[in-house]
């Protein structure tokens, strides 16, 4: 080799070795960039949220009737009889309907011997109920009230309430995440479409592919779960009939 082959030579390993060193400036810069935005993350997820109360009497009937009943069982008989006497129509109901017999019976024999409830008397046993609940509420023991329920007759539902809050911390989550953070969500996600439609996300699907994508597995969710009522029916009818079970097992599974 020529010396001018030679200095040719180290030149193009220092070139090259210069590259490299930048390149792994730029990859250490990328990583020190991705640990600080999870750090970031992480310390923002960990930032003590202001805990959230209920501070209205009219909030319970926003309360699925089970939290609501948790309420009712760790309030003061003689703070529930006063909110009953000063509350609307729908407040009372709603309370009445989560109360066994033997307390709406108590409630009725001590109503007689009311007699005028002053606004402090009112406010006082308010407030003493509503810290029975925010107490609840803070050791995570009922969920916050569904605002558009409050006030209303009919109770929230407490599948709906359980995906709404489900699918709200999903956005918020994959919002706030890193391409690897979403993969691991989707993984978790116990919902065929959420799990399948997260990783597909992840994969960089096209809306339009997307959305065709979750239509498909839709339909094929729904006539799967259309044949589990179909089957649960038919054991239904087999339990009034009086129908055996091996003759119910024949009949609907063996005969598919």
């Amino acid at each position: 080799m020529s010396t001018k082959n030679l200095s040719d030579l180290l030149d193009s390993m220092l070139d090259d070795s210069a590259l490299e060193r930048a390149a792994e400036e730029v990859r250490r810069a990328e990583e020190l960039e991705r640990q600080r935005q999870e750090a970031a993350l992480r310390a923002k997820r960990e930032e003590p949220a202001a805990t959230p109360t209920l501070d209205d009497i009219a909030q319970l009937t926003g309360l699925i009737e089970a939290d609501l009943r948790q309420v009712l069982g760790a309030a003061a008989p003689d703070d529930l009889l006063v909110v009953l006497a000063t509350a609307d129509d729908t407040l009372q109901r709603r309370i009445l309907r989560n109360m066994s017999e033997e307390s709406v019976g108590w409630l009725r024999e001590n109503l007689v011997h009311m007699d005028h409830v002053s606004d402090h008397e009112r406010d006082q046993a308010r407030a003493k109920v509503l810290k029975a609940a925010n107490k609840l509420l803070a050791a995570g023991e009922i969920g916050l009230p569904e605002a558009e329920a409050v006030g209303a007759a009919t109770p929230p539902d407490p599948e709906r309430k359980k995906l709404r809050e489900l699918l709200v911390d999903l956005v918020t989550i994959a919002n706030q995440s890193t391409p690897a953070a979403l993969t691991e969500l989707a993984e978790s996600a116990g919902e065929p479409l959420l799990r399948q439609g997260l990783a597909r996300i992840v994969d960089g699907a096209e809306p339009d592919e997307l959305k065709k994508e979750l239509a498909t597995l839709r339909g094929e969710l729904e006539r799967r779960y259309a044949r589990r009522l179909e089957w649960m029916g038919e054991a239904l009818i087999a339990i009034r009939d009086g129908e055996s079970a091996e003759a119910f097992d024949a009949r609907v599974f063996r005969e598919e």
